[in-house]
């Protein structure tokens, strides 16, 4: 604990590096209901789900019959699904974790995190894709979660060539990287969950088709797997890899990620939305703020604020603050972007993000939307079975 009025300068930061402390909390007036949004005991969830992924990577990379623990990986994400459940606020995609690790744990870490909380905003969807199953089983995401952590396992396997050209490339054709699915899948499958090893081999299948492992078709053409062919379970984690990988392709070591509305703007457009079931993508928008509540920004007019409060349906439009110099009496002054159109926020965790700001449509990505359209699906199609 630091004592109270103690200056945060080069020095103390430089120490606080050294024992591994990647964040502090500060008390700051009129800003504690921002502590709603990121819940200490999540961070501690989430620090323990970041411990058994670089346990289970460190377990495969050590030895040629890796047995790994599953009951570990199920009740780490038991644990942090309890803590989202008892603190709904903080069920947002806020920070990136496993930050003190490989690249390789750093990208499970926050692809499991992202997965967890699409299933637990998706239960309605989960109910539908998974029919044979009761309600409750179908929208149990520990599994979800499971494959979540161990999705690129077989990506410890490949030769370091292999995986050093992905790096620098990422380029997902490559015939050798394409093997850590299989590679992945064959390590797993007997310890784990079907849902859970359907992750691992199928979180690069593409809601167009155009992903793999592939198959032949009908005329002997290799293709990959389609929409509803795919494990609800798999596209979820195909949508979290994507954006995860979006946010740091290209990231030396140490260097920040592209800022969350960049990685957003990116992932709407047709290139990549395509790839992607679009409930899911319903659902990432839902969980993922384009300046999380606590965002230092700076906007247009030249205010340094702090995000307050977001909405997903003008991601870019939040609720902000103007922040008050130390020892300053003056009272802050709020601006409310989805008012005050003539604003709009320049500058966000580290870069320049005026060209990144994007408007969205009434509704496109509303749940609740996407929820009725799904009944007024199933009631349809269940009348035309009567009247046939």
């Amino acid at each position: 604990m630091l004592r109270p009025g103690v200056a945060l300068d080069a020095h103390t930061i430089g120490k606080m590096r050294e024992l591994g402390l990647r964040e502090v909390w500060v008390k700051y007036p009129r800003l504690g209901h921002l502590s709603e949004y990121v819940s200490p005991a999540v961070v501690t969830a989430c620090s323990e789900l970041a411990g058994q992924v670089g346990r289970a990577l460190d377990s495969v990379m050590g030895s040629a019959h890796a047995k790994l623990d599953y009951a570990a990986y199920r009740r780490a994400v038991g644990g942090l699904i309890e803590k989202f459940c008892e603190h709904p606020k903080a069920a947002i995609y806020v920070n990136e974790i496993g930050e003190n690790g490989s690249a390789a744990l750093r990208h499970a870490s926050n692809v499991c995190l992202l997965s967890v909380l699409m299933g637990l905003k998706l239960d309605f969807y989960l109910v539908h894709e998974r029919s044979r199953l009761s309600a409750a089983s179908a929208r149990d995401v520990s599994n979800l979660g499971v494959g979540a952590m161990l999705h690129d396992i077989g990506m410890a396997r490949l030769s370091a060539e292999v995986r050093q050209r992905w790096d620098e490339s990422q380029d997902d054709s490559d015939p050798a990287f394409r093997e850590h699915v299989q590679i992945g899948y064959n390590l797993v499958h007997d310890q784990v969950e079907p849902s859970a090893s359907a992750v691992v081999l199928h979180h690069h299948q593409h809601f167009d088709g155009t992903g793999f492992p592939s198959k032949p078709d009908e005329s002997k053409k290799e293709v990959g797997l389609k929409g509803q062919e795919i494990h609800i379970f798999a596209r979820i984690v195909a949508a979290a890899d994507l954006f995860c990988r979006i946010r740091n392709n290209g990231r030396e070591e140490g260097d920040p990620a592209l800022p969350t509305v960049r990685a957003l703007n990116i992932i709407r457009q047709p290139e990549y939305a395509r790839r992607i079931d679009p409930m899911v993508m319903r659902a990432l928008f839902n969980v993922v703020p384009a300046y999380a509540p606590g965002t230092i920004v700076m906007l247009s007019s030249g205010h340094q604020c702090v995000v307050t409060r977001w909405n997903h349906n003008q991601p870019c439009r939040p609720m902000v603050e103007t922040l008050v110099p130390h020892g300053k009496t003056v009272d802050p002054v709020e601006f409310d972007l989805r008012q005050r159109k003539e604003l709009s926020i320049a500058r966000a965790e580290g870069y320049a993000v005026g060209a990144d700001n994007f408007d969205l449509k009434p509704g496109v990505y509303d749940l609740n939307a996407g929820a009725d359209a799904l009944i007024n699906r199933a009631e349809a199609m269940a009348e035309r079975r009567k009247a046939g």
